[in-house]
């Protein structure tokens, strides 16, 4: 067994070895640098981009709104709409109902995706099952419906299309009412 001692003279002849090492190492690339200098490939054009699966909907169009008239918004929803519009960027188009507060009170947008298990999925990531009240409306559209301290949303989905409807409201009916007459005339 070796003495304290001992250790510390073995120490003392250890240390100095490490210093030389460790230099060493570095010295043969282990400082981060290649070994080799490579040239790398320059980009001339920007990288690819894929469309967004559900495009970011926005009122880009002062005009009427093909499925919900501006007196029936106003009226199930609650708080006077005078003013639509709509992006019509998408078909159907989406539309935001306006109050007089110059605020959007209302909108519907309707997506159309690759299928109706990818709807499904979208209307389950939105208003998940477990955490809202169910939604069934008339031609087989379903999904549901949540409050939060924004207000009101429903989604529901048919086939390949998803219809999500927003009110400012916090009454969940009061999307429902709307997702009930919009739906049918989708469908139509």
């Amino acid at each position: 067994m070796r003495t304290p001692a001992a250790r510390s003279v073995a120490l003392r002849a250890v240390a100095p070895l490490s210093v030389v090492l460790l230099g060493a190492l570095s010295a043969c690339g282990g400082g981060g640098e290649p070994a080799e200098s490579t040239v790398g490939t320059i980009r001339t054009a920007p990288p690819e981009t894929t469309e967004p699966e559900i495009p970011v909907v926005e009122p880009t169009a002062a005009s009427e709104c093909p499925y919900l008239s501006l007196e029936e918004a106003s009226q199930l929803n609650g708080v006077p709409a005078t003013d639509v519009r709509i992006d019509d960027r998408i078909d159907p188009v989406a539309c935001f109902f306006y109050g007089a507060d110059g605020e959007a009170h209302l909108t519907t947008t309707v997506y159309t995706v690759d299928s109706a298990q990818r709807a499904a999925e979208l209307v389950e990531e939105s208003v998940p099952s477990g955490e809202v009240d169910g939604s069934e409306i008339e031609g087989g559209w379903s999904g549901g419906r949540t409050i939060s301290s924004g207000g009101a949303l429903l989604a529901v989905s048919h086939e390949d299309r998803v219809l999500a409807v927003q009110s400012t409201r916090d009454d969940p009916a009061t999307v429902q009412q709307v997702a009930e007459l919009v739906a049918p005339r989708l469908d139509g």
